[in-house]
């Protein structure tokens, strides 16, 4: 074998370990970059556990038809949220409904998002159904 033979085979040999390294550098690093996001994920559904567990157990044996949005914001406000993660609640379009809206630390973008109402969270307004005509004979 001549020299310029084996400074070829040396070079091409040179270029294809680094650019096996950087590869298996890039891999490793999105693996570690999708590891972190999913746990920042499982933290944004532990607090929202937490809130509706939190609700749940305020709103037990309450008049529910009282309750609105602001009610569950300031309830909602007793529960801290995860590190790391943004919370923010927002006033739906009905009395009762709150947007629930999480995000990382650092990002714009809205990871999460979940509608909240009273209904939602297992608990109902008992409205009195009114007699009817059969009923009223009935009782007399």
């Amino acid at each position: 074998m001549q020299l310029v033979e084996v400074m070829v085979a040396a070079a091409v040999f040179t270029a294809a370990s680094g650019s096996s390294l950087q590869l298996f550098a890039q891999a490793a690093g999105s693996s570690q970059q999708a590891e972190l996001r999913q746990q920042r994920i499982e933290r944004i559904e532990l607090d929202r556990l937490q809130l509706q567990a939190h609700w749940r157990r305020v709103l037990e044996g309450v008049e529910v038809c009282a309750i609105g949005s602001e009610q569950l914001r300031e309830l909602a406000a007793s529960v801290p949220a995860p590190p790391q993660v943004q919370r923010e609640l927002v006033p739906g379009e009905q009395p009762d409904e709150l947007w629930l809206r999480w995000r990382f630390d650092g990002e714009a973008a809205v990871v999460r998002e979940r509608l909240v109402t009273t209904a939602g969270l297992g608990t109902s307004c008992t409205v009195p159904v009114p007699l009817t005509d059969s009923q009223v004979e009935g009782l007399l």
